[in-house]
């Protein structure tokens, strides 16, 4: 008997992608989501998310679906791609554990990662480790093992990126293998991927920028967008307006210079982009249950 499970449904079938945009699986600014667990087919025959997905599969035979095209999941190595393009669960064997880790694409923009690596994982390329100088079971073990005990301490969440980072830095060194070339990819979603590179292209704007005192306006004439086309598919895509995100990344860098700088409070709003200490004071408070940076600061020295 064939031990490989049941195909989900043709592609003519598929809810709209629109309709499958995965939302749980977008950490927020400094964070990552990691999950463990026995895979399976999806309930929703594609998904697709704004985050860079980092896969790793022990004891078991498993193909993803990309917009229609499959692709093998490679056992005992890293499978990473940007979950922008339609993916679903083709085929899975039955047994064994693949652990997903899912950073934002901000976060892994800001990592500052050999460009190759960077574009590839933007152009829709499917890529897995090809080299065992490392110990990826070991290290996505460890991984989850300390993320559920130290899921609320900081040090140990900025330790945890820091090292996913330098894994994906050493992976752009070394090379990879492509399981996926982007340009073999089904055209058929082709609209929904040029709304994902127009998100991303805002996204990288702003992560490039955000300490400077720029506009929604700014933003969009940046990527070639009006402010109005640029509004409508942020919001679409990321389920936050560009000016919430704009602000919170902003927050974000203001928190890491408070936590690890003595920098005084007034001179943080401004290299963090805020017009004015009093603009700084009202989000900060707003994003943080009424908490002053102040206070902020001290909680975080105390941890």
């Amino acid at each position: 008997m064939d031990p490989i499970l049941t195909r989900a449904r043709d592609v003519s079938e598929v809810v709209p992608c629109s309709e499958q945009h995965d939302r749980t699986r977008m950490p927020a600014p400094n964070q990552f989501i990691i999950e463990r667990h026995e895979p399976a087919m999806f309930n929703a025959p594609f998904h697709h998310h704004t985050s860079v997905e980092i896969n790793f599969l022990r004891g078991c035979d498993m193909q993803y679906s990309f917009s229609g095209v499959p692709v093998p999941v490679k056992r005992d190595s890293l499978t990473i791609f940007w979950g922008a393009q339609p993916h679903r669960v083709l085929s899975v064997t039955p047994g064994g554990e693949i652990t997903n880790i899912y950073v934002s694409l901000g976060q892994f923009l800001r990592w500052g990662l050999p460009e190759e690596l960077v574009q590839a994982i933007l152009a829709g390329t499917v890529i897995s480790s090809h080299t065992q100088s490392f110990d990826d079971a070991g290290f996505m073990s460890r991984l989850w093992d300390e993320r559920e005990r130290d899921r609320e301490n900081g040090a140990w969440r900025r330790t945890h990126l820091d090292e996913i980072s330098n894994r994906l830095r050493r992976l752009g060194l070394e090379g990879w293998d492509v399981m996926l070339d982007a340009r073999s990819a089904s055209s058929v979603l082709d609209a929904d991927v040029r709304t994902m590179n127009h998100v991303e292209a805002l996204l990288r704007f702003i992560a490039d920028n955000f300490t400077q005192p720029v506009s929604i306006g700014d933003i969009a004439s940046g990527v070639n967008l009006s402010a109005g086309r640029a509004m409508t598919l942020f919001k679409e895509v990321m389920g936050v307006s560009i000016k919430h995100h704009l602000t919170r990344t902003r927050l974000s860098h203001a928190k890491m210079l408070l936590s690890e700088t003595d920098q005084k409070i007034v001179n943080i709003s401004i290299d963090s982009g805020f017009g004015s200490l009093s603009s700084f004071y009202d989000a900060f408070a707003e994003h943080n249950d009424g908490m002053s940076p102040a206070k902020y600061r001290r909680t975080m020295r105390r941890g």
